[in-house]
């Protein structure tokens, strides 16, 4: 089973940032060539602006020759010829290397042209701009980079960086007023907000959330049910279908044999936590989040033999230092794309229809059991992917 890689192919910082953790295109899911191409967005953007930006260029250095309309009749085929020589001049030998060199270029002609006023003002503070959102792209990423620091250094620079902003925070009250240091709380308050009740968001370390597959890949959280478990083994069986069951800790405590059962028939089980605080995980600290993933590692090993290689945090909502303990321990963070709420709603065939609207090829499937419409989701899930050819035996 392998992930789907998060590279999406942007030469640019601002794009890999912009661009991270979407759902490619149909058409660029086959990789035709060692050296794909551009990632989509940026080269319509690219494609689009450097020809503006090379005719404003070439009408300003015709303007102390030429006025008005003719500077721009006269600018589109010296345009043509800067579009098809700039390449050799400016060229690197990666797509990164030679965006770098073509923004270097542009950047510094904006910044000799950025009062010329008129057409040229505005191409100029654009590419300014840009610059300006490529160096806070570069430094997104590199604070990204940090998100994947694993053991105790990853926990000790997130409690530093939590608690520098905030000290920041305090210093611009202290210095701008209370009205400033609550924004800035706000602020901070807001993205650890967002990072955290996200299931899909990839601010606080990497995370699976699509497979490298022509099928789509089932989990099924919440177990071993000594009801559930069983009926859906069968239902798997009966379609050919393999599945991760993200089980709680103490629940294979309390069912080892169902556990064993489901590695017997070819599944994989996943870290659902020890005991599934749903309500108080996102909040938890270093301690608590460490025992409730290492004891529920060591239980469904000691119950099975079986060493699980996933983690999913209950209700998809990852504290601020699960992503360091959770990759010290071994585990990858698994979340998904696809779910129907079946752990709440009442109705099967709601559930079953939000599962299967646009699911596709490397699709992560979300389902639970110990519900009482369990088994009627998987079983209408399972033939609804078949009817679409997506079905994934392993």
């Amino acid at each position: 089973m392998e992930a789907e890689s998060e590279d999406n192919r942007a030469a640019s910082a601002l794009f890999r940032a912009l661009g991270m953790g979407r759902r490619p295109p149909r058409a660029e899911v086959l990789r035709n060539s060692r050296f794909p191409g551009m990632h989509r967005g940026e080269w319509i953007v690219l494609s689009l602006w450097v020809p503006v930006t090379l005719v404003t260029v070439a009408r300003s250095c015709l303007a102390p020759w030429l006025d008005g309309a003719a500077a721009w009749i006269v600018a589109l085929p010296l345009a043509w010829i800067l579009v098809h020589a700039l390449p050799f001049v400016l060229r690197a030998r990666t797509p990164g290397g030679q965006w770098r060199a073509w923004l270097a270029a542009a950047a510094l002609w904006a910044w000799f042209h950025r009062d010329a006023g008129g057409a040229t003002a505005v191409v100029a503070w654009s590419w300014l701009a840009v610059l300006a959102l490529e160096i806070a792209a570069l430094l997104w990423l590199a604070f990204l980079r940090t998100m994947a620091w694993s053991g105790t250094g990853g926990v000790a620079w997130r409690v530093f960086l939590l608690t520098a902003s905030h000290l920041a925070a305090l210093a611009l009250a202290f210095r701008h007023g209370a009205v400033a240091g609550l924004a800035a709380g706000a602020g901070i308050a807001v993205f650890c907000c967002l990072a955290v009740l996200r299931p899909r968001a990839r601010w606080l370390g990497p995370l699976v959330t699509r497979m490298e597959s022509d099928g789509v890949l089932v989990t099924i959280d919440d177990g071993p049910d000594p009801q559930d478990t069983p009926r859906l083994l069968d239902l798997l069986d009966r379609h050919g279908v393999k599945a991760v069951f993200f089980m709680i800790g103490n629940k294979v405590a309390a069912n080892p044999e169902l556990a064993r059962e489901v590695l017997r028939r070819g599944h994989e089980i996943g870290n659902h936590t020890l005991s599934h605080p749903q309500a108080s995980f996102w909040c938890a600290g270093p301690w608590r989040t460490r025992r409730e993933i290492l004891d529920c590692q060591k239980i469904i090993h000691e119950a099975t033999g079986y060493t699980p290689g996933w983690f999913r945090a209950p209700v998809g909502h990852r504290n601020l230092f699960t992503h360091p303990l959770a990759q010290a321990a071994g585990l990858r963070v698994m979340a998904w794309n696809r779910r129907g709420y079946d752990a709440v709603e009442k109705d099967a065939s709601q559930a079953i229809r939000r599962i299967l609207t646009d699911v596709g090829p490397g699709d992560i499937l979300l389902l639970h059991e110990a519900t009482p419409i369990a088994a009627e989701v998987l079983e209408g899930t399972l033939v609804g992917l078949r009817q679409a050819g997506l079905l994934r035996s392993r």
